[in-house]
């Protein structure tokens, strides 16, 4: 992208995605995990009334894509979170979606994986394995597999993404909402209990409810919304290194926010873990617009702004 504007929108966008793990981590104070899952899609929900649903898709797979990208990652994720896992920490480890993704399309799709991409897997997964080591007494170890495997999980349903074939991402974003909220919610009302959230609901305080709304609002409807701009402008492969920014940016807003610090073996993992990442996502040449892949990469990098 040359035009300033544009790059002034992705950058924005990154720290927009960037903070949104600390928005999280500040909605988790005030509501179970699975609950706010809930109530986030069924805010993003809401927007089906305006953007019709993407005919061009069949329903089963919306329904891949909601029940792994949607409900098997924000379950896994928000409990992670909701039990130790750091808000910077989380916004590198979630980065796992990457290999597993291409993981998940050689086995699945039987796409070719480069020697390239092949070597940041290996260096992607090296570095998570560090950081599991050197991760210090307040991560528990359950709790980074969880969001490791809520990277599986966006993996798999970004696969659904690509079958899907959808034109439209923030369209297929909406509804696959909509299919999740039903499912997250009777999970929270049967894990959670009813007593857990009609407690958070008797005590809501501005913290939770703004963290909320950020997720909703900034990360989703204004992060996914210009970033849907951006595909329609350039090709994926020139828009998706941008994400590349997210880790670093919610690493540092967790230092700012929270005074969050890493272990020296935290560091050098995230550090092994954004090279295998360079690796996996930075493009060798520019894919023409009118290829369908092209279409299904774009609606699959779109669905990561729902991280």
């Amino acid at each position: 992208m040359r035009n300033p504007r544009h790059v002034t929108l992705a950058v924005a966008i990154v720290l927009i995605w960037g903070v949104n793990f600390i928005a999280i981590g500040h909605a988790l104070e005030g509501f179970p995990p699975i609950l706010l899952a809930s109530l986030r899609f069924a805010l993003t929900g809401l927007a089906a009334f305006f953007v019709p649903r993407p005919k061009e898709v069949r329903w089963y797979w919306i329904a891949g894509s909601s029940a792994f990208m949607f409900y098997g990652q924000y379950v896994l994720l928000f409990t992670g979170m909701a039990h130790g896992m750091p808000d910077g920490l989380a916004s590198l480890v979630l980065q796992s979606n990457a290999p597993f993704t291409v993981l998940a399309a050689a086995l699945l799709l039987k796409e070719r994986t480069g020697i390239r991409q092949v070597a940041g897997i290996v260096a992607a997964m090296a570095g998570l394995g560090v950081i599991g080591a050197g991760r210090g007494g307040n991560v528990p170890l359950w709790s980074l597999l969880l969001v490791i495997t809520a990277g599986a999980s966006w993996a798999l349903g970004s696969i659904c993404n690509r079958k899907a074939g959808a034109t439209n991402g923030f369209a297929l974003m909406v509804w696959a909402s909509v299919y999740a909220t039903p499912p997250l919610f009777l999970t929270s009302l049967a894990t959670e209990g009813p007593h857990r959230i009609g407690n958070a609901f008797a005590h809501l305080h501005t913290g939770p409810v703004l963290g909320l709304l950020y997720v909703v609002l900034m990360s989703t409807f204004v992060g996914m919304g210009a970033w849907v701009v951006l595909l329609t402008k350039y090709p994926a492969s020139a828009v998706a290194p941008y994400t590349l920014g997210v880790p670093p940016i919610g690493i540092l807003a967790a230092l700012i926010a929270n005074g969050e610090r890493m272990t020296a073996l935290e560091i050098a993992g995230s550090v092994v873990v954004l090279a295998g990442l360079v690796a996996i996502v930075w493009p060798r040449r520019s894919p023409i617009a009118s290829d369908p892949s092209v279409l299904a990469a774009k609606v699959d990098r779109t669905a990561q702004a729902v991280a």
